[in-house]
């Protein structure tokens, strides 16, 4: 499925998880509520009129944040993660992100801008998604 001609659906959208292996990473997301008549390209939505599934990106080449290499497994700073801007070309993703800590920690804001080069990138729609990476 061709994330490429939805990705402004996924402004206010979230990011629920993140898996980092080796040369491996997968964004468990959900866009912003959209109309059905905004999806195009076979992408199921679910009950709340939001596309949900895993990004992959494999074969990673370089990860940045606020353009510096960043070198350790990419994670979760915080519980909340709402995408501002979401971006996918055919070997880059770039993400910024709005980090928000949650009660009963106080409360943080944060905001990076990710940016992954990637051999290959696809995206694996979840109609039946609970917002975990669970199987993986």
């Amino acid at each position: 499925m061709n994330i490429k001609t939805l990705t402004s659906l996924f402004h206010d959208g979230s990011i629920t998880a993140i898996y980092h292996m080796k040369n491996k990473i997968i964004f468990s997301m959900e866009s912003a509520e959209t109309d059905k008549n905004d999806i195009i390209d076979n992408f199921i939505v679910l009950r709340d009129n939001r596309i949900c599934g895993n990004l992959h990106l494999e074969e990673i080449k370089s990860v940045t944040e606020n353009g510096q290499l960043y070198v350790d497994t990419l994670k979760m700073k915080h519980k909340d993660a709402e995408i501002f801007h979401l971006e996918v070309t055919e070997n880059k993703v770039e993400l910024q992100i709005k980090w928000n800590s949650l009660p009963p920690k106080p409360y943080i804001d944060e905001f990076s801008t990710l940016e992954i080069e990637a051999g290959k990138i696809w995206w694996e729609n979840k109609p039946q998604w609970n917002g975990t990476l669970s199987g993986i």
